[in-house]
């Protein structure tokens, strides 16, 4: 039997507003063992470099995950430090609105600010398998 569990969040990114996300990786947050989460992001407003459209290093999904959001004893915290990330090695994901963008859970990915006088509006779904998972 298969299980989903969805996560959601609406991304209205408004103009001169910060919608910036650092570089990360899904499943640092929704982390199943093993690794099954995945991102639906649905422009419903075209997406462009301007307005804060997402970048991501091709092929960075097959290294693995980089490290984990936990928590324990010592509260909520990352498991290891941030990566550095060489800004040349993304590539921006400008899509038209209506495209979906499917993200492996361990693709790294970001965004930043909407410097345009432009709204970036977006849905934003991730899903995980819970059936048999940690």
């Amino acid at each position: 039997m298969f299980v989903v569990h969805i996560i959601s969040a609406n991304k209205f990114i408004q103009p001169g507003i910060s919608g910036e996300a650092v570089p990360h990786q899904d499943n640092s947050f929704l982390f199943t063992d093993p690794p099954s989460c995945t991102g639906l992001w649905l422009a419903l407003e075209d997406a462009t470099i301007t307005n804060g459209c997402l970048w991501a290093i091709p092929g960075s999904h097959k290294y693995g995950l980089k490290r984990r959001f936990i928590r324990d004893e010592n509260g909520v915290h990352f498991n290891h430090p941030s990566p550095s990330y060489d800004h040349k090695d993304f590539v921006p994901l400008e899509v038209k609105a209506g495209s979906l963008v499917v993200i492996h859970g361990d693709l790294i990915h970001q965004s930043f600010e909407n410097k345009s006088p432009n709204s970036r509006h977006a849905l934003s779904l991730n899903v995980v398998d819970t059936n048999g998972h940690v």
